[in-house]
């Protein structure tokens, strides 16, 4: 504004929403000219109303006009002239100056002057301010995409590296200087063959897991590359990110290691449980031998479980020696009455040692199924000894069995305080227990022969009080029955 000859001049920009001082040159110290921080407000609400230069005479000659006051800021000021910097029709900004010295007013050629040089100085300013933000988007981009864990790798259309983070630099063992502008070929080969891939064909791909060479290191990855577009739909590129999975991989030898502890766990304790229950029947035998030694029948019956026990027991030993799930065993037509009563049998002692009453409801008519004998025999030894160590001292366990055309079930109820109903839909979770001094793992062990027998095992409570647990076996009724021996009273 020298050419002018003005007392002084101040700029003005937008940002953030207000219009601050950028630049203020008074030519003389002694001048009135001023330049507040800020535009005031009603300077720049005349300017948006008009879209053109404010001259502080010409306002002064329309004082009834709605922005009358606007001559006394001008004034108060010392602006002679105020023009506004526009761009797309909006202001962006403001230029006040301030009143020639010589005295003479803004001629028309003066003032079409200074509005060339003002929208040019719009121009100017709007593209400055978008190459700051891109400057700045650019540098933010940088800055997220050199933070983050993955590798990020872009290329030009050329083939040529356009950006490569610190991830990328430790998963490569490349420096981000060298490869930078450099030939796609000069990444490890299974990174450049899938970004030459995305540039020829323009599809976005994912490699689930290849191997990334890394100087000596290999290392599994994902990788995931995808096409830049303008948009217009114009390759600009391609983009690889990926991710190194050895971490992902060491926590999942971890699992698998803390599965398999946890299924050598569950083999331990059901060998354990397995055996429990055969040693508790030979040790209440044993110690009634003491009383009941002269009793023939007493010591027969007491050969014939023991005997059977044992080889129920190292069947379960050889069993459980090849350390493997059991396999489904092989299953025959047999009279579910056998293994129940065989059950019964066994546990009858057990029972008469805590004084607890056995009520069985036989039936007469054979109750055939598709199973093996010696699990169901567990699967009822397992139910009944969870009934005689719910139930107290003096208490009675009812044994019931049903049949008809297409279902057998077992009933047994006990007497004792029955199943927390919160803690029903858990009671065949394994190592699950309401007993302080129970394994969790009986139930567990009763669901996985009845569902290997096609059964369904339910638990509930007896609206008279205890525990009442259903096993509802599918009916067999397509081969010939075999003659059993049955005795489930005892």
């Amino acid at each position: 504004m020298t050419s002018a000859g003005s007392e002084g001049v101040a700029v003005y920009l937008k940002g953030d929403g207000e219009f601050r001082c950028t630049h203020a040159k008074p030519e003389d110290s002694s001048a009135r000219f001023k330049t507040p921080e800020q535009l005031p407000g009603r300077v720049l609400e005349y300017l948006e109303s008009t879209d053109d230069y404010v001259v502080a005479d010409e306002v002064a000659q329309h004082r009834s006009h709605k922005f009358g006051d606007v001559h006394d800021h001008l004034i108060e000021l010392d602006w002679a002239l105020v023009l506004p910097v526009m761009f797309e029709d909006s202001v962006i900004g403001a230029i006040a100056v301030g009143p020639k010295r010589s005295g003479d007013p803004f001629y028309p050629h003066d003032l079409d002057l200074l509005m060339t040089l003002a929208n040019q100085a719009g121009i100017a300013v709007k593209n400055a301010q978008l190459y700051t933000e891109v400057v700045l988007a650019n540098e933010y981009v940088e800055n997220i995409v050199a933070t983050i864990e993955s590798g990020v790798v872009a290329v030009n259309p050329a083939g040529r590296v356009t950006m490569f983070n610190r991830a990328a630099e430790r998963l490569t063992a490349l420096r981000a200087e060298a490869i930078r502008s450099e030939s796609v070929s000069g990444l490890p080969e299974v990174l450049g063959t899938l970004l030459r891939t995305t540039l020829e064909d323009g599809q976005a791909r994912t490699a689930p897991e290849i191997a990334l060479h890394a100087g000596s290191t290999t290392r599994p990855v994902i990788c995931t590359t995808s096409p830049l577009r303008d948009p217009g739909g114009a390759i600009l590129g391609a983009v690889a990110v990926f991710s190194d999975l050895t971490p992902l991989k060491e926590l999942e030898a971890e699992r698998q290691r803390v599965e398999r502890l946890a299924y050598f766990e569950v083999l331990a304790s059901s060998i354990a449980h397995e055996i429990k229950n055969p040693v508790v029947a030979i040790k209440t035998f044993t110690q009634l031998i003491p009383r009941r030694l002269h009793d023939h029948a007493f010591l027969e019956n007491f050969s014939r479980v023991v005997s059977r026990e044992i080889e129920r027991m190292e069947r379960l030993v050889e069993r459980f020696r090849r350390l493997s799930r059991p396999a489904s065993p092989t299953q025959h037509r047999l009279d579910v009455r056998q293994p129940l009563s065989e059950a019964v049998e066994f546990l009858k002692p057990a029972f008469e040692e805590k004084g607890l009453t056995l009520r069985v409801t036989p039936t007469p008519v054979a109750c055939f199924v598709l199973g093996d004998e010696g699990e169901l025999e567990s699967l009822f030894i397992n139910l009944l000894m969870n009934a005689h160590e719910a139930t107290p001292r003096g208490g009675s366990v009812e044994l019931e069995l049903t049949a008809s055309e297409r279902a057998v079930v077992v009933e047994v109820a006990d007497s004792g305080p029955g199943i927390p109903p919160e803690r029903l839909r858990q009671l065949f979770d394994p190592f699950f227990t309401t007993k302080a001094r129970g394994s969790g793992l009986g139930l567990t062990i009763s669901a996985g022969i009845a569902a290997r027998h096609r059964a369904k095992l339910r638990a509930s409570n007896r609206p008279a009080g205890g525990a009442l647990f259903t096993v509802e076996f599918p009916a067999a009724t397509t081969v010939e029955a075999t003659t059993t021996r049955v005795n489930t009273g005892g």
